[in-house]
């Protein structure tokens, strides 16, 4: 018993680790997509830094162009096109603000809004002096502007160089981090499947294990009740015997001499004899199949006629064949079986007639019950006890059974052994 409690420890334990390893395999694959989802909002906010870095960057030089070509042809259609551009730029620094988080760009983004914001104010006051000064002057004022593009590319450089790092840390440390959940994954799942897979095989071991000591404890008890039969049958009932054959000589005695014990002598022979054949009853239910391959044939022959003799029933046992079976425990547990489902049917059914049919195939021996009584109830809770005792013994020696209604009313009780049990 300490054994069996000690495996069903081990077994509970093992499933226990298996279930603690997933859901810790669970909890960093949580944390893993937490931080994968941050990395990728961070790659994704510095890719839209440096897109609207760019179109600032290409706004200002479409600022820049319209201004050239209205200093160059003096149509204000230009100037048209400029205002917009001047509009983009604005809305390009105040979309910059709102995008970038890190601190370490927050002072080249100062010195990219005040560079951007002084090339506007010279691209205006060279468009006041265009008009007011006319081409030369608008020439001489625009000669500045090329170092502050200069200056403002360079800016913009500065804060690409710091996203692009950024980006590439972040890559970098997503990269490790898929490393290390992939590895914590593979590892936690593959170890919880072998843990729970050894479980697995020690339970199997420990249920046949189980089965198999229930089928010795049923085949020592069959063992114990063919002995008791035995010793019965060659101990008491001889012993019964000698003292009847005693009896009979003393009644014999008693009756030449005229005595009137002769009377009491004849009555305790008729008790003698009434309890040798009680005893020979119970020994032929502890013992009822022969150790022969033809004793289950003649067992269910004396199981119909003592069915018929006692209970007033229709009882016959039908065998078109001879069928044998070498193995006298699996003879015994179809006896048993067969015993079984008549009590039943007689408590329960209150059949008429009952139908015990024994054949046998190439493939399997055949063993069916058959009775006209009220058969099965339309509704089962479960099986009974005497179904549950009918169908371990079935699967004890390898056999089917099947329990079904017949063909117009009554019960059909089917056991099959097949031939590869009895190897």
């Amino acid at each position: 018993m300490k054994i069996e409690l000690s495996l069903s420890r081990k077994i509970a334990l093992g499933f226990m680790m298996g279930v603690m390893i997933l859901i810790f395999v669970g909890i960093v694959s949580y944390y893993g997509i937490r931080e994968f989802t941050r990395s990728a909002a961070v790659v994704t906010q510095s890719h839209r830094v440096m897109t609207t870095i760019q179109e600032t960057l290409g706004d200002v030089v479409s600022a820049e162009s319209e201004v050239r070509g209205f200093i160059i042809t003096g149509d204000e259609r230009y100037l048209t096109l400029y205002k917009v551009a001047l509009d983009e730029v604005e809305n390009d620094l105040v979309r910059l603000r709102n995008l970038v988080t890190d601190v370490t760009i927050h002072a080249r983004l100062d010195n990219l809004e005040r560079l951007t914001r002084d090339r506007l104010d010279r691209l205006k006051k060279t468009v006041t002096i265009r008009r007011l000064e006319g081409l030369e002057g608008a020439v001489v004022a625009a000669g500045p502007g090329k170092k502050l593009m200069d200056e403002l590319r360079t800016v913009i450089y500065g804060i690409e160089d710091i996203e692009n790092q950024l980006v590439s840390k972040r890559e970098q440390e997503t990269r490790s981090l898929a490393l290390r959940v992939t590895l914590v994954i593979v590892l936690g799942s593959l170890f919880a499947i072998l843990l729970a897979a050894f479980s697995t095989v020690v339970l199997s071991v420990d249920v046949a294990h189980r089965e198999r000591l229930e089928r010795e404890v049923l085949e020592i008890s069959e063992r114990e009740q063919r002995r008791i039969g035995q010793d019965l049958h060659d101990g008491v009932c001889q012993h019964l015997t000698g003292i009847a054959l005693l009896c009979r000589s003393l009644q014999q005695k008693l009756t030449d001499r005229l005595a009137p014990e002769a009377s009491e002598a004849v009555r305790i022979t008729g008790l003698i004899n009434e309890g040798i054949e009680q005893t020979r009853r119970v020994t032929h239910g502890l013992h009822p199949v022969a150790n022969e391959p033809s004793g289950l044939m003649v067992a269910l022959q004396e199981l119909a006629n003592g069915v018929h003799a006692s209970d007033q029933l229709d009882c016959q046992f039908e065998c078109p064949e001879p069928v044998l079976i070498p193995d006298q425990i699996a003879a015994t547990h179809l006896y048993r079986i067969a015993q079984e489902a008549v009590q039943n049917a007689i408590r329960h059914a209150k059949p008429t007639a009952l139908t015990l049919r024994l054949e046998s195939t190439e493939a399997a021996s055949t063993l069916t019950i058959t009775d006209d009584g009220c058969g099965l109830p339309p509704q089962r809770t479960g099986a009974g006890l005497g179904l549950e005792i009918m169908n371990y013994r079935a699967s004890t020696i390898g056999a089917k059974l099947a329990v079904g209604p017949g063909a117009e009313r009554g019960t059909v009780v089917c056991c099959v052994l097949p031939r590869d049990a009895l190897a």
